[in-house]
């Protein structure tokens, strides 16, 4: 049975509010998420008086969240699901208010809904921006790096200066690559790069994907970064502005991202 909006909030509420009315009992949580932990190593971790920590944990253990067991204090079933889900809320905050007029202005319609729900797994990431009097330093440093990767999954619904050369180039060094393109874009690539994109398919470290569909959403994951490009909302794409995050967990995310498209995809054997 489903709940109207209103009904949901009222079965939360109370949990809701315990979370944000005490920033110590929610740092509890956090900090029991990876093991239990005594009243001592808890004062020493959060930099606070053992007395205030223990009056948190007091109503938490009322409420079910944390248990104690001979001096250690460890998280209960239930508190263990509620640390992580909060944990990821205050991640998605913390991604979103890293760059905040990126994601206000850009179109977040590429992305799936599942991902955007995890979205705190990018971290707080770098953007990339052109300065006026550079206005291609951003795709400079885009193609340097790429060049250097030995693991490359891409999905592109437009075409850069150089772009495919540095594919060409770094697939010849043996990298394995993965690129999912637009019709648009592989008529392009087909028509101006033809015997490069042909040797390329000849080998054993290269596949190309066609999609049919108009892509809000343009990156590159590799095996250190994932550099993520969104459209506008007019439909255009900035491309002297990226967002570019490294770590286990945003490669992660980028190689979900880029699932997603590979499932609606057409493998692309020959010309």
């Amino acid at each position: 049975m489903g709940f109207m909006t209103g009904e949901k909030y009222d079965l939360a509420e109370s949990d809701l509010k315990s979370f944000t009315r005490s920033s110590i009992r929610t740092k509890v949580m956090f900090t029991l998420l990876d093991e239990g932990k005594t009243a001592s190593e808890l004062e020493k971790i959060m930099n606070t008086r053992s007395t205030t920590i223990l009056h948190s944990m007091k109503g938490l253990m009322e409420s079910g969240l944390v248990e104690k067991n001979q001096q250690e204090y460890s998280l209960t079933n239930i508190g263990r699901i509620q640390a992580i889900m909060l944990n990821e809320l205050v991640n998605t905050i913390i991604t979103i208010k890293g760059h905040h007029d990126f994601w206000l202005h850009q179109d977040i319609s590429g992305i799936p809904e599942e991902l955007l729900r995890r979205i705190g797994m990018l971290g707080q990431g770098e953007i990339f921006k052109n300065p006026k009097e550079t206005p291609l330093k951003s795709l400079d440093y885009f193609l340097s790096t790429l060049s250097n990767s030995r693991e490359i999954w891409g999905v592109s619904p437009v075409t850069i200066r150089g772009y495919p050369e540095a594919i060409y180039h770094v697939v010849n060094n043996g990298a394995h690559v993965e690129l999912i393109l637009t019709n648009p874009v592989l008529k392009v690539i087909i028509s101006e790069h033809k015997e490069m994109l042909r040797e390329m398919l000849n080998g054993d470290n290269f596949k190309l994907y066609s999609i049919d569909m108009d892509v809000k959403v343009a990156f590159i994951v590799t095996e250190s970064y994932l550099n993520l490009g969104l459209a506008r909302v007019d439909g255009s794409f900035d491309l002297g502005t990226d967002l570019v995050y490294s770590g286990e967990k945003a490669i992660l995310w980028g190689k979900m991202l880029y699932n997603h498209y590979l499932s609606i995809s057409t493998p692309f054997v020959d010309l």
